[in-house]
């Protein structure tokens, strides 16, 4: 039995495993493309993540990275809360039967409509992104009689050392408010007197941080901006450090642990009398999640290699989107001592990009192999699509 990047994933008798389950079965009993999910592997991460975070910490699950119903169930059950990124989103937490206490609304383009429904819903915590959607959601708890908690997400003005797409606290990023234009915040609170209650002040740098340096900066920001805006007379009470800790894609890729991740913020936070969020998705749900797919054909060109399989980039964006790297196995254990040729894994989409994976070692790769996706728990099957028509995948929940 052979150790792969995933601690959930290993060889037994020659077949990938998912813990005891074999792929190959799975593959023969609901076909491919097919997402699995271990929710026993789920529980796991939740319960060390809450063991390096403390009960000091609230966790609210970023829904973005993966609102499977079955997911959120065992959340709900856990007693998590959820950070829900769209209007869809947070109608899926009620869905789901999360107490509207438990979710924080957050989002940069939020609707007048879109607000109503939160407040008519009982929505106590709304994770605010800009000057007018203050303006917007004060004018609305005046019309209706009502008062509503927010937290305002502040743009800290620091570079994760992530993506370009998936960094959000730079200063040319479209998340968050400014730190020059505060004391408009403050006015606009103000006018508005008990109606708008600012609860505290959140974060969000990036997703797939691998480096905590650019995190404790942001952090050391916030609470500077905290205790600045007490001593002017507003009541906080909560600090929201976000979430984007990084996972490991493939086994050289060092990432800070969840321990790490705790020091750090309780480290940052100690002599402050707060209630401390944070809002991991990715480093929660990416390790439990396999993509399982059947090799259609080997085309072999005077300058390339190619496995063509059955899923793309309509069913795993992030290689397409990112250039991101997924491990991508096959099902029956090839030996070390095999010669390996570099192979590009493909999909069946008319784009060039509908690339899984470059250059990857396969020794007797062949027509109606299967091959398995490695941690794409997160940020699968929530950003797949229909494009050129073909069907979504399916997904299977393992819960034993």
């Amino acid at each position: 039995m052979s150790q792969l990047t995933s601690p959930f994933i290993s060889y037994q008798n020659g077949l990938l495993h998912i813990r005891k389950h074999s792929l190959s079965e799975i593959a023969k009993i609901h076909g491919t493309p097919l997402y699995v999910y271990d929710l026993v592997s789920l529980e796991k991460r939740l319960n060390d993540y809450r063991n390096a975070l403390g009960s000091e910490v609230e966790i609210r699950y970023a829904m973005k990275a993966n609102s499977h119903p079955a997911i959120l169930e065992m959340l709900k059950k856990s007693q998590m809360g959820v950070d829900a990124g769209s209007i869809g989103e947070l109608k899926r937490a009620l869905e789901a039967k999360f107490p509207p206490r438990k979710i924080l609304y957050s989002g940069v383009g939020k609707k007048t409509s879109d607000l109503r429904f939160a407040l008519e819903h009982h929505v106590e915590l709304i994770n605010v992104d800009s000057l007018g959607e203050l303006e917007r959601i004060g004018q609305i708890v005046s019309e209706l009689n009502r008062s509503v908690s927010v937290l305002l997400r502040i743009n800290p003005d620091v570079k994760a050392e992530t993506h370009p797409y998936v960094a959000t606290g730079f200063r040319e990023n479209k998340f968050g408010v400014e730190l020059d234009f505060l004391p408009q915040a403050v006015e606009i609170l103000r006018r508005y007197g008990q109606r708008l209650n600012l609860e505290g002040l959140s974060l969000h740098i990036g997703s797939q941080l691998t480096d905590l340096t650019p995190l404790q900066l942001a952090v050391g920001k916030l609470r500077k901006i905290f205790q600045e805006l007490k001593m002017e007379g507003l009541d906080l009470k909560t600090l929201d450090v976000g979430g984007g800790l990084a996972i490991s894609y493939h086994k050289e890729q060092k990432v800070p642990s969840f321990e790490d991740y705790g020091r750090l913020i309780h480290e940052s936070t100690d002599d402050l009398s707060v209630q401390l969020i944070c809002e991991p998705g990715r480093s929660l749900v990416g390790p439990i999640g396999l993509l399982l797919t059947e090799v259609q054909y080997i085309k072999l060109t005077q300058h390339k290699k190619f496995v063509i399989v059955d899923t793309g980039m309509n069913h795993l964006l992030r290689p397409a989107l990112y250039r991101a790297y997924h491990e991508i196995l096959p099902i029956h254990e090839e030996p070390n001592s095999q010669p390996k040729l570099l192979y590009d894994v493909v999909g069946p989409i008319c784009e060039s990009s509908d690339v899984l994976g470059r250059d990857r070692p396969f020794g007797s790769v062949k027509e109606h192999d299967l091959l398995a996706i490695c941690d794409v728990g997160a940020y699968g099957f929530v950003m797949a699509s229909r494009y050129n028509s073909h069907e979504l995948p399916q997904e299977l929940i393992l819960t034993d």
